[in-house]
């Protein structure tokens, strides 16, 4: 699942802190424009988080990658955010965790999240 390096337990050793939500998500499809090599690349988000958020993409990026702009058309307005590229699969999409994130553009996905999400790991999480 591509939301695996999102998930708590899952991070390194460094990055165990407690956690100041419950890394929740919401699934639900959003436009998106991405910068990729080859240019600007439309597509939509599928699962969107304040951490990070899965692109569907038949142009991917391999993991590690930056990915300089993300614009995400939500229903208040689009959000613009960078990320780390940290699982892609070739031709379906690939999963990005959120850089450099705005105290505005985080409290947008959060409100946005609390209000459409479910916890990562109920059973409405794992239908993925």
């Amino acid at each position: 699942m591509w939301f695996k390096g999102l998930r708590r337990e899952n991070r390194p050793a460094s990055d165990k802190g407690p956690d100041r939500r419950q890394r929740q998500r919401t699934e639900q499809y959003f436009d998106c424009t991405w910068i990729s090599v080859w240019g600007e690349e439309r597509t939509r988000v599928s699962s969107l988080g304040p951490t990070g958020c899965y692109i569907e993409s038949r142009t991917t990026p391999t993991e590690g990658a930056i990915v300089p702009e993300i614009v995400i058309h939500l229903a208040s307005g689009p959000i613009t955010l960078q990320g780390t590229v940290i699982s892609a699969m070739r031709g379906v999409g690939f999963a990005v965790r959120f850089t450099d994130v705005s105290q505005e553009a985080d409290e947008r996905l959060s409100a946005l999240v609390e209000s459409h999400a479910y916890p990562l790991g109920s059973a409405a999480s794992s239908i993925r």
